[in-house]
């Protein structure tokens, strides 16, 4: 008994016994403050929530939601032991073999089947108005949807009817035999089908315009000048048209310096033009005001004849009576003119003639003019196109083996060009770096507030 006495002393906490006990230390809690958006967002526990969500994550990799799921696939009913009269007997069951490692690895942790497009579940909103839009293009326009198709083939084998009416087939996009793909009015007949609206006939020369640009070359040939061993001549008109292009240049930036130069200081305005230019117009007004004073007192010195108020006329009945004046005016006029056009047919005739001609000739004069400038980059944005400056050597610069010769410009940038010659790209300017100023730190009055000047 000592020993067991012994024995349940030691086990005793020693604090029971002492004069001062300790209290039980306790995880106090933090307090924080959560009056910001992000001191909340910094001190909000959301370990459950995102515990939950790898848990439905996982559920979904591993087979789909257990809330989903049929009760048969996650239950089975034992009936070993319905018969009570019979005892349990206890059958060892056989070690269910786990498959392999190697099995493992190939079969991969998840059960989703790949995206294979972007087919929503069964039985969403999007389904239900896919399949509402496919029924009122059926009224419409009498046109089947594939799955339909499918439906009534099935049904028709099994209850021995006629076939559904014929469907257009779609033909291989990739495919190499002209037969398969479908002429225009196939295509047209296709979309009026699908989307009971009739396509929009597209001018012929906008056609043309989108599938040739430009009448160019893809890769042009360059001067034979520019060879690694040219001959003379080549080489001199090469040199001629650089010398050109860079006189052109000088040209240029010299009428821009002239047009933007100031004039010289004797054609400055003075102080006397100032003051005459601003004092322009007030001393006639002055003098005609003036005369019109001196005619007022004149006309009041003449006695007017007094007009009774029952006789004056009310300002709305003065105004009905200008648009009726007006308007009789207008209607005699075009009477007049009518009249008068039936007189003068083969004056008209020949208007109408001379209007055809003026017509037709613009319209040859519009072709001669595209005909000119079918070779040349049109303005496909506020910039306009600028021919390189020609790439050449100098006669030093000349070697008579490729082996040695240092090729000019680059490939990168010729074919940029000729994107823009093409009417393939607009011609575009380099962007300019815009200036980014530093932040500006200032902490405001209010309380732990620190705005950001830019």
């Amino acid at each position: 008994m000592a020993a067991t006495k012994s024995s349940e002393s030691s086990e005793a906490p020693q604090t029971s016994g002492s004069l001062f006990p300790q209290p039980k230390v306790r995880g106090k809690k933090k307090r924080v403050s959560k009056k910001n958006k992000s001191a909340w967002r910094k001190h909000s526990d959301i370990k459950d929530i995102e515990d939950f969500l790898d848990d439905q994550r996982l559920q979904l990799r591993t087979g789909g939601l257990v809330a989903d799921k049929a009760d048969d696939s996650l239950f089975y009913v034992d009936k070993q032991n319905d018969n009570e009269d019979e005892a349990p007997v206890a059958k060892k069951r056989k070690k269910e073999l786990k498959p392999l490692k190697i099995d493992q690895i190939i079969a991969g942790e998840t059960t989703v089947k790949p995206v294979t497009g972007h087919a929503p579940p069964m039985g969403s909103g999007k389904v239900r108005r896919k399949e509402m839009k496919a029924k009122e293009l059926e009224q419409k326009t009498g046109y089947i949807s594939k799955e339909k198709r499918k439906k009534l083939k099935l049904n028709s084998v099994q209850a021995g009817l006629k076939k559904p009416q014929a469907v257009r087939e779609y033909y291989d996009l990739w495919g190499n035999d002209a037969k398969d793909k479908p002429t225009e009015e196939e295509e047209d007949e296709h979309y009026a089908q699908v989307t009971g609206k009739t396509r929009v006939k597209v001018p012929v020369r906008t056609q043309t315009y989108a599938k040739n640009p430009s009448i160019l070359p893809k890769v042009e040939v360059i001067h034979p000048g520019g060879s690694y061993n040219p001959t003379f001549e080549d080489h001199q008109q090469l040199l001629q048209q650089a010398v050109q292009s860079e006189r052109k240049k000088v040209k240029d930036e010299k009428k821009l310096e002239r047009q933007t130069r100031l004039p010289p200081k004797r054609e400055w305005a003075t102080r006397r033009d100032k003051m005459k230019e601003l004092t322009e117009g007030l001393l006639d007004e002055e003098d005609e005001e003036e005369e019109e004073g001196e005619e007022l007192e004149g006309e009041q010195s003449i006695p007017k004849a007094t007009i009774r108020a029952e006789d004056k006329k009310s300002r709305q009945k003065r105004r009905k009576e200008k648009e009726q004046r007006e308007q009789q005016k207008t209607a005699d006029k075009t009477k007049k003119i009518k009249e008068h056009e039936v007189n003068r047919l083969k004056a008209i005739k020949k208007e109408i003639n001379a209007l055809e001609k003026k017509k037709e000739e613009r319209q040859k004069k519009r072709e001669e003019i595209r005909t000119q400038n079918a070779d040349k980059p049109k303005r496909l944005s506020r910039h306009k196109y600028e021919e390189p400056f020609p790439e050449f050597k100098l006669s030093e610069e000349l070697v008579g083996t490729l082996r040695e010769f240092k090729p000019e410009g680059s490939v990168l940038k010729d074919r940029f060009k000729s994107l823009q010659r093409r009417n393939i790209l607009e011609t575009r300017v380099k962007a300019k770096r815009q200036k980014k100023f530093k932040k500006k730190y200032v902490e405001k009055k209010q309380y732990k507030e620190i705005s950001i000047n830019v």
